[in-house]
C-alpha cells in the first residue's frame, strides 16, 4: 500500500483501488486513507452496460420494443423501430438489468448500425471502469465493506441510520437521542457516505427527525450536498419539508451494490449472490481434496445450470481441485463449503 508523509510525522495513505475478482463476480473498491468510500461490482451473468450484443426483436410496444438476445435474456428497446417482429438487430446496452423487491426491470439497449463484438468485452469493460477512477489498483478483499450493507443500519454514537430497498426506492429512517437538529446533522453526512459507498441511485426518500425551523431544515440538505461533493454523481433532491422528508434522484445505470446483493428480496441475500459468494468460497479455499459445496435448493439448482458451468470451472481450477454440490434445505446462512483431507 502506497503512502505519503506530511505535516511532520503524520502519515497519509494515498488513493487506492482494492481489486477483488472471482469466479462470475468480480469486485473492487476504492479506498482512500485505508477506508473503502465506493464498491463496484460487475456480475457476468448480466449484460453490462457499454457491451455490445445481438438478438432478434420478440414483440414491438407503441414506444419501442422488447428483443431477446442470444443468451436468451430480454432487454428493451425505448426507441420506435420500423423493424418487424422477428428481425435480427445489434444493440449495444445503455443500462444494465436491476432488480428490484419482487421483479427484475430488463436491461435497455440502443440499436447499432453494423456488427458487434462477442461477449469477451466483460472483461474490458470491467478494467476500463477500474481505470476510470485513475488509482493504483492491488488484489485486496473488501469483505468487510458490505457488513452495513448486510445489517440495513448505521450505527454512529447515539444516531441511527437505517434503510431498505422497496419498489418505489430506497428508504432511510433516522432516529437518535438528544436534539433534532444534531441528529441529523450526523444523519445527513452518513447517509451520503452510504449513497457513495454503495453507488445507490434512482429514488430515495430521507425521513430526518422533524425539526420546526425552516432555516435548520434548509441547513441540514446543504449539510448533505456538501457530504456529496466527493461522490460526483450528479442528483436532485427537495427541500426537507415540515415532517422531515427528502427525496433524492439520481441516474442508476448500473445496479447499486444493494440490488446485487438482495435482487428481488428485500433484506435476504439472492440466489445468485449466495451461489457467486460459494463459488468464491472454493476459489480462495485451500487444502487437498474434493471441496463439497453444500447450499439450499435453489442455490444448489444454479450452481450446477449449465449456465454456470463456465464459473464452475473457473472455481475448480482456482482451487486445485473438485468440486460437489450438495442440497440441503436446512443450510445455515447462504451455504458452506468442506474441504475433505486426503
Amino acid at each position: 500500500m502506497k503512502r505519503a508523509v506530511c505535516c511532520g510525522r503524520r502519515v497519509i495513505r494515498l488513493p487506492e483501488i482494492w481489486r477483488d475478482d472471482a469466479p462470475g463476480e468480480r469486485r473492487a473498491a476504492l479506498v482512500e486513507n485505508g477506508n473503502i468510500v465506493e464498491i463496484h461490482i460487475q456480475r457476468d451473468a448480466s449484460w453490462v452496460l457499454g457491451e455490445t450484443g445481438a438478438g432478434r426483436i420478440d414483440r414491438k410496444t407503441p414506444s419501442g420494443a422488447y428483443v431477446i438476445a442470444d443468451d436468451d435474456s430480454e432487454v428493451l428497446l425505448r426507441s420506435k423501430i420500423s423493424d418487424p417482429e422477428g428481425t435480427r438487430v445489434p444493440f449495444d446496452v445503455t443500462r444494465e438489468a436491476i432488480a428490484e423487491p419482487g421483479r427484475v426491470k430488463p436491461a435497455e439497449i440502443l440499436l447499432r448500425d453494423s456488427g458487434y463484438a462477442q461477449a469477451s468485452q466483460k472483461g474490458a469493460l470491467w478494467d476500463a471502469r477500474l481505470a476510470a477512477l485513475d488509482r493504483p489498483v492491488i488484489s485486496a478483499s473488501i469483505a468487510d465493506g458490505f457488513d452495513i450493507a448486510m445489517s440495513g443500519q448505521s450505527q454512529l454514537d447515539t444516531v441511527t441510520v437505517s434503510f431498505q430497498r422497496t419498489k418505489a426506492g430506497l428508504v432511510f429512517d433516522v432516529d437518535g437521542v438528544g436534539h433534532a437538529f444534531d441528529i441529523n446533522r450526523v444523519a445527513a453526512t452518513e447517509i451520503a457516505r452510504l449513497l457513495r459507498l454503495y453507488r445507490i441511485g434512482a429514488m430515495l426518500m430521507v425521513d430526518f427527525v422533524s425539526m420546526e425551523s425552516k432555516a435548520q431544515r434548509t441547513q441540514i440538505a446543504e449539510i448533505f450536498d456538501a457530504a456529496s461533493i466527493a461522490d460526483g454523481r450528479p442528483f436532485e433532491r427537495t427541500a426537507i419539508n415540515g415532517y422531515g422528508m427528502m427525496q433524492v434522484l439520481r441516474a442508476r445505470p448500473r445496479p447499486s451494490v444493494l440490488d446485487h446483493l438482495f435482487g428481488t428480496r428485500i433484506a435476504a441475500l439472492s440466489d445468485e449472490t449466495q451461489a457467486y459468494w460459494l463459488l468464491r468460497a472454493v476459489a480462495q479455499s485451500s487444502g487437498f481434496g474434493a471441496r463439497t459445496v453444500t447450499a439450499r435448493p435453489n442455490v444448489a439448482t444454479l450452481l450446477e445450470s449449465q449456465n454456470w458451468a463456465i464459473w464452475r470451472t473457473q472455481a475448480v481450477r482456482a482451487a486445485g481441485a473438485d468440486m460437489v454440490v450438495v442440497a440441503d434445505e436446512k443450510a445455515a446462512g447462504y451455504g458452506y463449503v468442506h474441504v475433505a483431507q486426503s
